[in-house]
């Protein structure tokens, strides 16, 4: 799908067709995270969001809390 951004005072706005909008899970009224990465804005529902922010909190925590043994472990052993 190809679309126009256009301006509105100190916004943009894009228009998604209801089927696109449909197909996303993501429906008039929700709130949404705008990020941008890669050259690219990914819209994702406030859930989600959120859901992803508390695996990379948690993953984080996993890594910090255990990073001596996984470094230990990169390094491997000289046996053969």
């Amino acid at each position: 799908m190809i679309t126009v951004i256009e301006a509105s005072e100190n916004s943009a706005i894009i228009n998604i067709p209801f089927d696109e909008l449909e197909k996303s899970g993501i429906e008039i009224g929700d709130e949404i995270e705008i990020t941008a990465a890669d050259n690219a804005l990914i819209l994702r529902p406030v859930e989600d969001a959120e859901r992803k922010r508390k695996i990379v909190e948690a993953t984080e925590k996993v890594f910090s809390r255990w990073n001596n043994v996984f470094v230990e472990l990169a390094k491997g052993t000289d046996e053969k």
